[in-house]
């Protein structure tokens, strides 16, 4: 099972262990809280003293310099966990697909190890350990790009179809490159055309209109960004769109 999951990476789903990594978290922090407070109680017992809070070399205290020095390496080994804990949480989760995957797979082979060791699959915080980028998952799904052959690396499975990743890649740079061209030259052509007909300004927008809500709906689907960049891109779309057509009113100015 190995050796097919690593296989692709489609198939190579793992568990992210969200409640566990969310307990350890909190442990962590219950710890560096009671190192804390045995810290600040330190502070107070040595203003009471007549000692010196303002210097690590002047310090006389002991328990407080066996406590800070616990409390630097739990800090370290907290904050290293909470930002590799955020990676994980930031991943995808694995699709549906993905976890079909696994299940025929296993199913197809008769089980081929113990039952115990699989019922990760079953559980709600798997994840892929590649994920897939937006446009790749929608090509994916093409009939045409998949077809039973041996992986490169010798590994044989009758029951895996694995995906032709340079048709893919091929596929996903024309469809993104001509759908570019379209949403630039068609609205183009199509203003200098209503101007040239009807020097209409309503129909003008209603056209740089649509393109902008088609463009943010493709910009959704295909790339992987987040809503502010999304609007972004869109503000210099309509930006474009409307040089666009202050140049078709340039054209027709009298001289």
């Amino acid at each position: 099972m190995c050796t097919w999951m690593a296989s692709d990476d489609d198939f190579f789903v793992i568990r992210r262990f969200e409640k566990l990594g969310a307990r350890a978290a909190l442990l962590m922090q219950n710890r560096i809280v009671q190192l804390e407070e045995q810290v600040r109680a330190e502070d107070v017992n040595c203003t009471k003293n007549g000692g010196d809070n303002g210097s690590f070399r002047e310090d006389r205290q002991t328990r407080r310099q066996e406590v800070m020095d616990e409390l630097v390496w739990r800090l370290e080994r907290y904050q290293r966990f909470v930002l590799d804990y955020s990676e994980l949480k930031a991943r995808p989760d694995a699709t549906k697909r993905q976890i079909t995957y696994v299940k025929n797979w296993l199913e197809n082979n008769n089980q081929p190890i113990r039952p115990e060791e699989v019922t990760f699959v079953e559980k709600e915080d798997l994840m892929p350990m590649v994920p897939r980028m937006s446009p790749r998952k929608s090509t994916d799904k093409v009939k045409l790009t998949q077809r039973h052959y041996n992986h490169p690396d010798n590994f044989k499975s009758e029951t895996t179809v694995y995906s032709e990743e340079g048709i893919i890649d091929k596929t996903v740079t024309c469809v993104t490159i001509g759908l570019g061209l379209i949403m630039l030259i068609a609205p183009l052509w199509l203003l200098q055309y209503v101007y040239s007909s009807e020097p209409d300004m309503k129909a003008r927008l209603k056209i740089i209109t649509g393109f902008l809500i088609g463009f943010t709906i493709l910009l959704s689907i295909v790339a992987v960004a987040r809503p502010f960049e999304v609007l972004a891109a869109t503000a210099a779309y309509a930006a474009v769109l409307m040089v666009f057509m202050q140049l078709g009113d340039a054209g027709k100015r009298p001289v």
